[in-house]
């Protein structure tokens, strides 16, 4: 599953010139557009929609089957019809508020090829028409299905970015407490982990981020937090135990707002008993690894390989098509 030219090459000390260009982009043209204190739902979803269609365009070299997952809106995302070595459960991001379905395919896809693998995607319900925990019961009604489908859960990948990287823990402490056959990993690109340190935000911290503003958290703060209790630890992982969960992979960039929600929950796992590893990457903007143009997403993917591959290099690979139809 891995060789030479795929091997984690971890964080790279000098910043691409197509990263310093996207950085650009980000600060001077998308961060202004959210940066209004009163930034509205509206506006922050046709923002999104632009991103989809900029970042997502291309001609798709993969297919995406639309399935029901224990009654929750998902897709399958299939590159090739070899049999799957694993299967990712992917978890996307949008501050639990928006989607980028072409942006996200495309992000999974990339994983699938990577990893041999193929995706379920859940659209899960979101804010605020469907407050929180909503999403993480659908995230694990899917969870339920891909297992009922006969897939071995030693070969069960959760991935989500941002939002979808809380989820991912919120995932696996209620499969852990469900006493459900608990999946091979989890990886987190630039994820959430704490509700309540993000509900004590502020423009200052937002200063160093060359894509989040201020507005864009205060929306999520108004939209999303101020629905929930930020402290319920069956909503917010830090706020619960981290222990008994599978190995766990965070990925964020130096500069991010949410880089501290990474090094919380990974330093809280550690502390907990499970095994988990940080990798912090000079300058990368949020979610870099879903810009398919950058170097550093490509080196990022191959980390995620490389990390995955460990998990699974003492199962046996049969048991990865088991449900395979």
């Amino acid at each position: 599953m891995t060789d030479a030219s795929q091997a984690c090459p971890g964080p790279s000390p000098r910043v691409s010139l197509r990263a310093r260009l996207l950085l650009w982009v980000y600060r001077w043209i998308l961060r202004p557009v959210l940066s209004s204190k009163t930034l509205g739902l509206d506006r922050a979803r046709r923002v999104a929609a632009m991103l989809d269609r900029w970042l997502g365009a291309g001609r798709a070299a993969f297919e995406r089957v639309p399935v029901s997952a224990n009654g929750v809106a998902a897709e399958w995302v299939k590159v090739d019809r070899d049999l799957p070595r694993c299967v990712i459960l992917y978890l996307h991001g949008g501050g639990f508020m928006l989607r980028t379905p072409r942006l996200h395919a495309r992000l999974v896809a990339r994983l699938c090829r990577s990893l041999h693998a193929q995706a379920l995607v859940p659209d899960y319900r979101l804010a605020p028409e469907h407050a929180l925990p909503a999403a993480h019961e659908d995230c694990l009604a899917a969870y339920r299905w891909v297992l009922e489908q006969g897939f071995d859960p030693a070969r069960i990948v959760l991935i989500g970015d941002s939002a979808g990287g809380l989820l991912v823990l919120a995932v696996l402490q209620r499969i852990r407490d469900a006493g459900l056959p608990r999946p091979a990993c989890g990886v987190m690109f630039s994820p959430g982990t704490d509700f309540d340190g993000v509900s004590k935000l502020d423009a200052n911290s937002t200063r160093g981020d060359p894509m989040i503003s201020a507005g864009a958290i205060d929306l999520i703060q108004r939209i999303v937090i101020a629905a929930i209790d930020p402290c319920d630890p069956a909503i917010s992982p830090c706020a619960g135990n981290l222990g008994g969960l599978p190995p766990l992979l965070f990925q964020a960039g130096s500069t991010e707002v949410l880089l501290e929600q990474s090094r919380q929950a990974f330093q809280q796992a550690r502390a907990a008993g499970t095994a988990a590893e940080l990798q912090v990457w000079p300058r990368m903007p949020h979610v870099w690894q879903a810009v398919r143009w950058l170097p550093e997403a490509r080196q990022a993917l191959a980390c995620v390989n490389t990390f995955v591959a460990q998990q699974l290099a003492e199962v046996p690979r049969e048991s990865a098509s088991a449900g395979q139809r």
